[in-house]
């Protein structure tokens, strides 16, 4: 095999493991851009973009643990923020048993509450998707 088809192959293999977190993270991040703090639009327009575009709608996101408090997990998305950004509700409370603060996670759940300046977004039904 030549350098250049390792190369390509080795390539193909990082951005597999790399695109679905970066991808849920995108989605995450679009959300908190139309209806998080620092959304350029109006409280009316920000609620009314939540309700039809994220509410209850499946999310996953990809951070490191902040805070674990039985079946609560919150997660820092943002390298930017200071504590952190969701807070997930795990559908299986015995999943977080084993989880530690400032481990990396993916997790999936369906969107539940939009945050703001000093809430974090939160989270439903929260399936453990991965742990670094």
């Amino acid at each position: 095999m030549t350098t250049s088809k390792r190369v390509l192959m080795a390539l193909m293999l990082v951005t597999a493991f790399v695109s679905p977190a970066h991808a849920s993270n995108d989605q995450f991040r679009q959300m908190l851009a139309q209806t998080g703090c620092d959304s350029k639009y109006n409280d009316d327009k920000k609620a009314d973009l939540y309700s039809a575009n994220y509410e209850g709608k499946p999310m996953s996101v990809t951070g490191s643990i902040k805070v674990l408090d039985g079946a609560d997990v919150s997660v820092k998305v943002l390298p930017s923020t200071f504590t952190f950004d969701v807070t997930v509700t795990l559908a299986d409370r015995k999943a977080a048993y084993n989880l530690e603060k400032g481990q990396r996670i993916s997790l999936n759940f369906d969107v539940a509450g939009q945050g703001g300046c000093f809430l974090p977004f939160t989270g439903k039904h929260g399936v453990i998707a991965g742990s670094m």
